[in-house]
């Protein structure tokens, strides 16, 4: 019996857009930032990177809260989401958002942005949530770093906070820009589909 090594997980086919779908340019967009809010995560780094997207005006950001309120006991092992969703409900133009655990929110929530946002989280092996983002087709930017930097388009890459904020702004305001990249981004998932995960997997462990 060969090897199986890695298979990636499937994408959600509920969590999947037609990449051609028009999602105009508006006088602000919102970029979505739709990962744990853990420390380990590094969100530290993009609560300092949503002072900058935001201070133009240009951009809003939507902020996923994947936890809500947690028990005591959860918050004794780590406090960190709180304080970092603290930091970023007292910023402007940061909307902090719950899809409740209904995924047809979460699809809505997904599809009201223009953009997605990677974390900065190191050694990242994988993120369903970057996947999710691209199934709907939108774009997402993203540190320059690990796993991310090896599956986002490289023009999609930044290194530092301000080629972060020129990439944002010209998702927000440039159509033809947005549509190339929306288009790349849905594409990028198409090998995650379950069929094909699962066909993949049964010939590796055949």
């Amino acid at each position: 019996m060969r090897s199986c090594g890695w298979c990636p997980p499937p994408r959600d086919e509920r969590l999947v857009c037609d990449s051609a779908t028009v999602r105009p340019a508006s006088s602000t967009a919102i970029g979505i930032y739709n990962h744990r809010l853990y420390a380990h995560y590094g969100t530290e780094r993009f609560v300092d990177l949503a002072r900058d997207l935001v201070a133009s005006g240009t951009v809003r950001l939507r902020v996923m809260d994947l936890f809500g309120q947690r028990r005591p006991e959860r918050k004794g092992l780590d406090d960190s989401p709180e304080k970092m969703r603290e930091k970023l409900a007292a910023l402007p133009h940061v909307q902090i958002v719950s899809d409740r655990g209904d995924r047809v929110r979460y699809k809505n929530l997904l599809a009201g942005a223009r953009f997605g946002i990677a974390p900065f989280r190191p050694g990242c092996p994988w993120s369903m949530s970057v996947i999710d983002c691209q199934g709907m087709g939108l774009p997402v930017i993203s540190p320059r770093l690990g796993w991310l930097a090896e599956h986002i388009d490289p023009e999609l890459c930044f290194t530092t906070p301000a080629e972060a904020v020129a990439l944002a702004e010209r998702l927000a305001s440039d159509d033809e820009f947005h549509a190339v990249h929306a288009k790349r981004a849905h594409a990028s998932t198409t090998d995650f589909a379950p069929a094909l995960v699962a066909a993949r997997y049964l010939e590796a462990i055949s």
